[in-house]
């Protein structure tokens, strides 16, 4: 199977980074650094029998790089829209991301293509966590810990991605055979 693209995005601040970096076991940075533009991350992973590439596109979440949102949707399979779940008030700026980047040209996902994820940084504990509200809560969704233990972190943020790599490359292999049958 070729290489799946994956774009992560969402608000400034949210955590999209330091996940991307957790799954490419890469040591997330302990200060705040705003992504500039892109960042590609390639992570290997295993779905079934099967391992994949996956390539995630941490795109920034400064809306002055927002020309360039449509080129870096291109040719996507999936969407991770990131968010910080303490801050409160999200879901209308959570759904712009969504919009901007799931529906460009003729292109649009399938809610299985689609993640919204929490990323909940003070290693567990904190106030409980109001589920996602507005139009986003019919899509898949859940908040993980990515604070403390690492590895962890990406075992928690790596299950989430696996469930929609799984449908990804089920709708994949069926519009390949599909093909070869037409």
């Amino acid at each position: 199977m070729a290489t799946l693209k994956v774009c992560v995005v969402g608000p400034q601040g949210g955590g999209k980074t330091r996940m991307c970096k957790l799954l490419a076991e890469a040591i997330p940075d302990q200060q705040y650094v705003p992504t500039q533009g892109l960042r590609v991350q390639e992570v290997e992973r295993r779905i079934g029998l099967t391992s994949i590439t996956v390539q995630l596109w941490d795109c920034s979440g400064d809306f002055r790089f927002q020309s360039c949102f449509p080129a870096m949707s291109l040719g996507m399979d999936g969407l991770i829209v990131a968010y910080n779940p303490d801050e409160d008030g999200k879901e209308p700026e959570l759904e712009k991301w969504f919009q901007l980047f799931s529906q460009q040209g003729s292109m649009q996902l399938s809610a299985n293509q689609c993640l919204i994820l929490g990323l909940h940084r003070d290693g567990g504990g904190g106030r409980p966590r109001a589920p996602i509200q507005g139009k986003l809560k019919k899509l898949p969704n859940a908040v993980v810990d990515v604070g403390g233990n690492a590895s962890r972190s990406a075992a928690h943020v790596g299950a989430e991605l696996d469930k929609m790599l799984t449908h990804i490359v089920a709708m994949k292999r069926e519009w390949e055979e599909n093909s070869v049958m037409n």
